[in-house]
């Protein structure tokens, strides 16, 4: 992390210059939550916070310390998941904003390390417009970046179709991210098939899959990671640069 991109680095005086000359704030929540045998509780928030400073760096954001607990619902049957519920998950990053807007945040970009707060943060968005007319919140799905059909193809082992979790794709990220935290020995190679009324009941990850992991962790490699994290950062930071107001009139 640098002190020009993480706002937890800067003081109180510093904030307040940083904050008047970015272009905007990032956001990021990600989720305490279980990720197989060989990957860290936290492999999210890692991942969600790497993504976004670098993000920031490319595009003049500056980023705030993280939410690190998020909707986990599916995973919430394995030891050392914590699963906010949505409402207390928008009610965190609502007051968030508040605080960000009443200090003249030019725009508010939120970002997630775990996929499944993302129709959260588009719904918060959508409620905020609603309640206050806040123009200036924006919504990216990195993780959907970072999992690109065209990077998803080049992946050696089968990619399950019911949760890329912790599987190959994720641990690459993590291996070149933090490989000290990885584990491939204890890696599983798991790819199970739900039942048949899966995709129209509720239904948690813990009655049809044993390790908590989809796909085959083992087959990941750091290059291959660096190519996924370059790839959402590159494709977030482009769309940034050309969506998001950069100056005064952003916050008219």
């Amino acid at each position: 992390m640098t002190n020009k991109s993480y706002a937890g680095y800067c003081t109180s005086p510093d904030f307040k210059e940083r904050l008047a000359q970015c272009r905007g704030i990032i956001v990021v929540c990600g989720s305490c939550e279980q990720h197989g045998h060989h990957l860290p509780l936290d492999t999210d928030n890692i991942i969600g916070m790497e993504l976004a400073l670098r993000i920031a760096e490319q595009t003049d954001m500056l980023v705030m310390p993280p939410v690190n607990y998020g909707q986990v619902w599916s995973a919430k049957g394995f030891p050392g998941t914590v699963c906010l519920s949505a409402q207390t998950l928008k009610q965190i990053l609502r007051e968030i904003i508040t605080a960000l807007e009443q200090q003249g945040a030019r725009n508010i970009v939120l970002m997630s390390g775990h996929n499944g707060n993302y129709p959260f943060l588009k719904e918060l968005a959508r409620e905020l417009l609603d309640d206050y007319g806040w123009q200036n919140i924006w919504h990216f799905p990195v993780i959907s970046m970072a999992f690109s059909k065209e990077l998803t193809s080049k992946a050696k082992a089968p990619v399950p179709t019911v949760a890329v979790h912790a599987g190959e794709m994720e641990t690459a990220m993590l291996l070149y991210l933090r490989p000290e935290l990885v584990d491939l020995s204890r890696a599983s190679a798991e790819f199970p098939e739900p039942p048949a009324d899966y995709p129209y009941r509720p239904m948690h990850w813990d009655q049809f899959v044993t390790s908590g992991s989809f796909g085959k962790g083992a087959a990941a490699t750091a290059e291959f990671g660096r190519e996924i994290c370059e790839h959402a950062v590159q494709t977030c930071a482009e769309l940034i640069r050309k969506l998001v107001k950069y100056g005064p009139e952003a916050s008219d």
